[in-house]
């Protein structure tokens, strides 16, 4: 059985069981309702989308869902390249919500293993385990088990809550939340010895079982209680655990790993959702898979997958969080790829087609966003390479004045931050004579796995729901504002907050920031008074208004008459139809590669992030100004489709942003072609709010691009009211600049070059004077212990010009020590050249400088032969010249 037919066959049976199909959850750990699961770093199980279904405080489209989930996991990223670990994969799952449970969720599972129009499985080579006290689920498997004969005792085991409870240890630890029993399922894999028959005790399934006979491939959780703190009761805490108000069933099923399991392979990467990764490897100069590079061979194809899914989501490389998880990843591919496979050059972008080979059928994602994904992976890799280049002499740095042993913490930071593998810090190391402390490197990267597993680990995948912290219920808010800027609301419930409150309503105009775009703010009007809203947040759909001042508790029930703050909501809506040309005409100029990466919608400006590997010529930026602006003068109406299907709304060629999470039934905004079928400049799903026509944007100006990350560019730029008010402010500069240089703003630039003209021909003659000492101060010539001491007092000149006075008197002379004292702008600046001989003797010319500037207030120094430090206190530069003479003597011991 290969992954797609079994992939397949999952939702097909489900689906036949009245299961609505959900799409996959992106890899960032958003659920059903946009929210960002904070405590998470990575979509790590297929139920964590749905965890406001399971809490209740939102509707699911149908009570029983399933799906084929994609899941990062990176806490045994050092494991793989063996035979079973991966960091990505897919977990296939069924979900009720309230609907059936144990018996049935078991009847489904028996049903789809053996049945012999989904896996057929021999029931022989199947056993199952339970929850200790949960008589349910193992009468439920006997009644099937006996069904074919089979003793249930040999088959059906109870375990206890570290391996048969979810969270594990939930039973008597927690975490507060919803818990409950599981039930797993195994297969015999081994061919060469055959599946127990007669008596067979849990001993004996726990001996096999710790010996890879059987291999978990399902698993059932029947989610009925909620952990609210120590127990007080043993048994099944029907009494000391309270019920949840609906029961649940969550399952999850390896999905490469079952396909190795039923298709005989006793590896995960001996399936299809590997092949085309390989033989894509091997066309490009890679060795054949089967051979002696095997495992650097699973350890690219498994971080390249999850790369490639990771980067298709929305995440990019970078120093923290996820998108450090992601340039490990890939660093660790590029290190197995050079070092092992052969590949001297860059690869993965290349590598990555055979990803979308294997699974872009199904993640039709990893095609559409095959530019970005491919640049991505080259720059990350070029940059990379550059590095490693460079670890043997960062290491070689490291090494230095060490005695005997590298430091294991040193040699982790060389392998966390540049790639730089142990193995090679070893090598590089003995041949200096030095060890490395292995184990403190150890402690180090144990260290560095905890912080990992804390972010990812699935423990505590029912936290995060707000809800608690409202003085009432609250029901989700129906926004209004789409169509309207005032309207009526009823308060639900108050929440303090800092000089003020958080309210939520039934009902409300005012838009909650989401999707980059600021949120609206206005007032708030009961009985008579008014409340400043000045933020809104949304979440689990209810809006949240901040309002300021002290609120009543009886302002609960009561209807308030709510009022947004039409010039600022005005503002940001220029703003961010503004955004959505910006974004159709970069890439219209720079190429389908470009999405967005980040953006800011605020009343004054728009800040644009995407993704683009070097910076924009000023042809670009022109270029692309004048493109939006084309469409501001053309007037050209914005068109809004509402409620549309997420299917409808791709096939129309409305963009989804890149990382962006989105709903069955989409918003879509398209600028330019009144109808679907009509060409258009910009189509892309949005829920935010847009000016009617484009002319209302005004003017359109870019302020400033540059870097915001690695591969990422950040374009800042302004519209309407602000786009005018720049304008305004570089006219009042172009005034003042020409009024400073005694000319009209158009003569601007000819007065300029003038004064440069000007003050290159002065720098030119300064230096000629330099080098010839005209009209300069003499410099004063001291015998001082068998060497020249020549000192140089200048009220006048740069830094350079002491340095070129410095060259000009030492004049190659051996004995010669020459000091240099600048005055500049009220502080000084010392310059110290020393012949060789005079080093011989003694002179230094980092630690004279060093004297002379404490002297004035300052502090530097440098090498033997010439250094510079500095003062803050010219008035002393006579001083301090004065005791040049003292120092270098006691220097030379005179």
């Amino acid at each position: 059985m290969n992954v797609r037919d079994l992939r397949a066959k999952y939702l097909a049976f489900f689906q036949s069981k009245g299961h609505q199909a959900y799409p996959s959850g992106r890899l960032i750990p958003y659920d059903v309702t946009g929210r960002l699961d904070e405590s998470l770093l990575f979509n790590g199980a297929g139920m964590v989308q749905f965890k406001p279904y399971f809490r209740g405080v939102a509707e699911p489209p149908s009570r029983r869902l399933t799906n084929a989930q994609k899941c990062l996991r990176t806490g045994d990223i050092e494991e793989v390249g063996d035979t079973s670990h991966l960091t990505f994969f897919e977990m296939l799952g069924n979900f009720s919500f309230g609907d059936y449970f144990k018996e049935e969720a078991i009847a489904f599972s028996w049903e789809f293993l053996t049945g012999a129009e989904w896996l057929s499985l021999d029931p022989r080579r199947l056993a199952f385990t339970v929850f200790t006290e949960d008589d349910v689920a193992e009468a439920a498997w006997a009644k099937h088990l006996q069904g074919v004969g089979i003793d249930a005792k040999e088959r059906v085991f109870r375990l206890g809550e570290e391996t048969n409870y979810w969270p594990a240890g939930a039973f008597s630890k927690g975490p507060p939340g919803p818990c409950g029993p599981n039930s797993e399922m195994f297969y015999w894999v081994s061919n060469d010895v055959p599946p127990p028959s007669g008596p067979y005790t849990v001993e004996d399934y726990l001996r096999d079982e710790a010996a890879g006979m059987w291999l978990e491939i399902w698993n059932d959780v029947f989610i009925q209680y909620e952990w609210q703190g120590e127990p007080q009761d043993k048994g099944y805490r029907k009494t000391g655990m309270p019920p949840l108000p609906f029961a649940s069933v969550d399952t999850g099923m390896g999905l490469e790993r079952t396909a190795a399991v039923l298709g005989g392979h006793r590896s995960v990467y001996d399936t299809d959702g590997f092949t085309a990764i390989f033989a894509r490897i091997q066309e490009l100069g890679g060795p054949q898979y089967g051979g002696d590079q095997d495992r650097a061979l699973r350890i690219v194809a498994d971080h390249l997958r999850a790369a490639t899914f990771c980067i298709a989501d929305g995440i990019l490389p970078g120093n923290t969080g996820r998108g450090y998880v992601l340039r490990r990843l890939i660093r660790r591919a590029v290190l197995q790829g050079q070092r092992k496979l052969g590949f001297s050059e860059p690869f993965l972008a290349e590598a990555a087609t055979g990803v979308m080979t294997a699974l872009g059928d199904h993640y039709t994602e990893l095609n559409e966003h095959r530019a970005t994904i491919q640049q991505t992976l080259r720059q990350e890799e070029d940059q990379f390479r550059r590095t490693l280049a460079q670890g043997s002499e960062l290491l070689a740095r490291e090494l230095e004045g060490v005695q005997g042993t590298l430091p294991g913490d040193v040699a982790f930071r060389l392998y966390d931050t540049y790639g730089f593998p142990l193995e090679i810090t070893r090598e590089l190391a003995q041949e200096q004579g030095v060890v490395v402390d292995e184990d403190g490197y150890e402690v180090a990267m144990q260290a560095a796995q905890a912080r990992s597993r804390g972010a990812s680990e699935m423990d505590d995948v029912y936290a995060g729901v707000d809800g608690a912290t409202w003085s009432h219920p609250v029901t989700p808010t129906q926004f209004t504002g789409y169509a309207a800027t005032s309207d009526m609301g009823v308060i639900l419930a108050t929440r303090p907050a800092e000089s003020g409150a958080w309210l939520a309503l039934d009902s409300t105009p005012f838009y909650a920031e989401s999707g980059g775009q600021q949120a609206d703010w206005g007032t708030l009007t009961l009985g008579g008074q008014s409340w400043p809203v000045t933020d809104v947040q949304k979440a689990d759909g209810v809006w949240a208004h901040r309002v300021q001042g002290p609120v009543p508790s009886e302002v609960v029930g009561q209807t308030a008459t709510l009022a947004v703050d039409e010039v600022r909501r005005a503002d940001i809506t220029r703003h961010h139809t503004a955004t959505h040309l910006l974004h159709a005409a970069l890439r219209e100029r720079l190429g389908a590669h470009v999405t967005q990466a980040g953006s800011l919608v605020a009343p004054d400006q728009l800040r644009f992030d995407f993704t683009h590997g070097q910076a924009l010529t000023p042809e670009d930026l022109r270029a692309v100004e004048d493109r939006v602006n084309e469409h501001v003068l053309s007037a050209q109406p914005v068109v809004i489709y509402e409620d549309v299907p997420l299917d409808e709304a791709r096939a129309m060629g409305a963009m989804a942003l890149f990382g962006e999470k989105y709903a069955d039934r989409v918003r879509v905004v398209q600028i330019g072609g009144m109808k679907p079928e009509i060409a258009s400049f910009s189509r892309e799903l949005c829920g935010g709010i847009h000016v009617p026509n484009t002319g209302a944007i005004g003017q359109f100006r870019i302020r400033h691009e540059g870097s915001a990350a690695s591969g990422i560019r950040r374009i800042t730029a302004v519209c309407g009211r602000a786009a005018l008010q720049m304008a305004q402010a570089d006219t009042d500069s172009l005034q003042a600049a020409a009024h400073r240089l005694k000319t009209s703003p158009a003569e601007l630039l000819t007065a300029i070059d003038r004064t440069l003209d000007t003050l290159r021909e002065e720098r030119r003659k300064r230096e000629q004077m330099a080098a010839t000492g005209a009209g300069q101060d003499e410099a004063t010539a001291t015998p001082v212990a068998g060497v020249t001491l020549k000192r140089l007092v200048m009220k006048s000149g740069e830094a350079e010009d002491a340095k070129r006075a410095a060259d000009r008197l030492v004049d190659n002379a051996p004995l010669a020590v020459v000091v240099v004292g600048i005055a500049i702008e009220g502080k000084v600046q010392f310059v110290a050249k020393i012949g060789a001989e005079a080093q011989a003797q003694g002179a230094h010319a980092g630690n004279l400088v060093r004297e002379l500037a404490k002297l004035t207030g300052g502090g530097g120094g440098g090498r033997a032969d010439f250094a510079t430090a500095g003062g803050r206190d010219a008035t002393q530069l006579d001083a301090a010249m004065a005791a040049a003479e003292g120092l270098l003597q006691a220097q030379l011991g005179a």
